[in-house]
């Protein structure tokens, strides 16, 4: 009989785990440290790379999913998309805009017409 009552009990501790809903701040954390697994930092401000060139990130959402620079005096808004090299992928479908950040440093590149259009930038 204490058997019987004990899987009673464990299945509903089980149901109850498996129904009690997530918060939005521990989804929200998960996937965070998914898409930014080394916890690199994105500040804003203005980048200078290489060949006198220049990007300013103007601002980085607290979650990091989304990021505002200006590249060539328009302002883009990206979205940040998983990287399997661990790097912070931020993209732009319609201008094909893609910023790539490593340790130290980050990248601008055209994936609409194959260039790189920054290199080397750092804060």
């Amino acid at each position: 009989m204490r058997l019987i009552k004990f899987a009673a009990i464990a299945a509903g501790l089980v149901l109850a785990a498996v129904q009690s809903p997530v918060s939005a701040a521990d989804e929200e954390l998960v996937q965070v440290a998914s898409f930014n697994p080394h916890g690199f930092k994105v500040p804003p401000g203005v980048y200078r790379c290489d060949l006198n060139r220049s990007v300013h990130v103007r601002q980085v959402s607290p979650d990091m999913q989304s990021a505002v620079l200006n590249w060539d005096k328009k302002d883009y808004t990206l979205h940040a998309v998983n990287a399997r090299s661990g790097a912070l992928r931020y993209e732009d479908a319609a201008s094909g805009l893609v910023w790539l950040v490593i340790v130290g440093k980050a990248m601008l590149l055209d994936t609409k017409n194959g260039k790189q259009l920054a290199n080397d930038c750092k804060v």
